[in-house]
């Protein structure tokens, strides 16, 4: 009869999948007590689950909106039984299967999903056996991309399950960001000149106190700031113990051992020599970096980190020599930016300027090899993308403009031309299931001659040899239009390829 308890209890029975026994708890909560708004907030996000369709894989339920899911499981179910398989691999640990992935339209509804209030600031979250996160379709486009969260919320089921949930956030968060790295070269977080600015100036927290980055933050950067440090201090671990010594840690959290302790055994240190350690690694890996960008004074008390340096420099100098059109100037400093930071690839980095300045002057293969590096570092670089996609084509590098076109696809999924444009691409180079997945795609997206997206899609199965797939597609288009002659042409070869 406790309405509240009640509540609670419906909603971490959702959060472990439990849908039918929660949605009966915020039941029961909701008629004790109609003005909880977390109990009518989930209940109103339940009733559109009606709206939703499962899509299931050997180890997965992607849980979709439907207008989303027959374009959306073409590129989620596959990574994610890639990550799958490459987390096992790493961790030594399987988690209970089937793993529930839920995607959201409406940044709100994941929200209401995961805390019971809209406004949550985040793009995914792990409960374990369940992950809630945005679709594509939620946010704008460049604002996140959604193959590279789906692949971090998944090594979180993979870490808090190998730790029974007795894993530090900040070690979850590092190894999510770290595997993130591993499995695309432009995905996950580099580093930054905030980062460097924010690290120099002792604002962060020590790894021995790395927690309250995410659980206490100080200014308002600094748990996004902590996600890339907990990364570094999972890459450094490994690289002093190896996946050896990753497991020995998850494992002495599964027995409730503290981070103290975890870090005297598998490390051999205490907290003053894990943070000297630390810090001597940090320093070391980015002495160029940290040289060339400071804390501008006064700059860590404002709401965003301002810094300055030689970096911060010669981009001034180099925007200053791009606005009088004195381009060898400009390239001459852009290049010595690039050399101080060359990690940092954002829309205000030096290979975006570079990439413009070589188009100015005539320079394509100028152009192609700065945008190359650029989206190669740049997960959320989608007209940068696009744009070396144009560039390779024109070149005849088809390789490289099929790259640049597929990080598109994890950024946002939704745009024909850019389905087509890789089908055809793919076509050229006889990469047959890249191009039956795009013709798929573009059917997907419900095009205006339909007929046509369905002729070209057996027409892939023919070409790639599935010949009983092929006619299947070509019967389908046949059956609304029986007198499209290459649909009938294309059945007759098909007939003469029969046994």
């Amino acid at each position: 009869r406790a309405a509240r308890a009640l509540a609670l209890l419906g909603v971490n029975q959702l959060r472990l999948g439990r849908v039918v026994d929660g949605k009966a708890s915020l039941d029961r909560a909701f008629s004790l007590d109609p003005y909880d708004v977390w109990a009518k907030n989930t209940l109103d996000l339940l009733d559109t689950f009606d709206g939703y369709t499962e899509v299931k894989t050997p180890r997965f339920v992607l849980v979709m909106e439907k207008k989303d899911a027959a374009l959306l499981a073409l590129y989620a179910a596959p990574l994610a039984e890639m990550a799958f398989d490459s987390l096992a691999a790493r961790y030594g640990y399987r988690p209970a299967e089937p793993v529930r992935v839920e995607f959201f339209r409406s940044h709100a509804d994941f929200s209401v999903r995961t805390v019971g209030l809209a406004g949550l600031g985040a793009l995914g979250v792990c409960f374990g056996p369940v992950v809630a996160m945005d679709s594509p379709a939620a946010r704008k486009v460049g604002e996140f991309n959604w193959g590279s969260t789906l692949w971090h919320e998944i090594a979180h089921t993979f870490t808090l399950g190998a730790t029974d949930n007795r894993i530090p956030r900040w070690f979850s968060e590092g190894l999510s960001v770290l595997e993130e790295r591993r499995a695309r070269p432009s995905w996950g977080s580099d580093v930054t000149p905030e980062f460097l600015a924010a690290y120099a100036a002792g604002m962060l927290a020590p790894p021995s106190r790395m927690n309250d980055g995410f659980m206490r933050p100080r200014f308002p950067q600094e748990v996004i700031l902590s996600y890339y440090q907990a990364s570094l201090m999972a890459e450094w671990i490994e690289r002093e113990r190896g996946d050896a010594g990753i497991r020995a840690m998850l494992a002495g959290y599964k027995r409730g051992a503290t981070t103290p302790t975890v870090v005297r055994e598998v490390l051999g240190l205490d907290a003053a020599g894990l943070d000297a350690r630390f810090d001597a690694f940090v320093r070391e890996r980015f002495a160029r970096e940290l040289a060339a960008v400071t804390m501008e004074q006064g700059g860590e008390r404002e709401q965003g980190i301002r810094w300055r340096g030689t970096f911060a420099d010669a981009m001034r100098a180099a925007t200053a020599a791009a606005e009088r059109q004195r381009w060898d100037d400009a390239v001459r400093e852009l290049e010595r930016a690039k050399t101080l930071l060359p990690s940092y690839a954002g829309e205000d980095s030096p290979y975006r300027t570079l990439s413009q300045i070589h188009l100015t002057r005539g320079d394509t293969a100028g152009a192609i090899r700065e945008l190359q590096a650029m989206t190669q570092r740049n997960e959320l670089a989608y007209e940068a993308n696009l744009e070396l996609d144009a560039l390779a084509a024109a070149r005849g590098d088809v390789p490289a403009a099929l790259a640049a076109l597929d990080r598109t696809l994890y950024i946002s999924p939704f745009d024909l031309g850019i389905h087509q444009r890789l089908a055809e691409r793919a076509a050229r180079v006889g990469r047959h299931p890249v191009v039956i997945r795009e013709r798929q795609a573009v059917l997907a997206l419900d095009p205006s001659d339909r007929v046509d997206a369905m002729y070209q899609l057996a027409l892939a199965y023919a070409n790639a040899g599935e010949v009983s797939a092929a006619r299947r597609e070509v019967l389908r288009a046949l059956d609304l239009a029986p007198n499209f002659e290459k649909a009938q042409a294309l059945l007759l070869s098909l007939q003469e390829k029969r046994p």
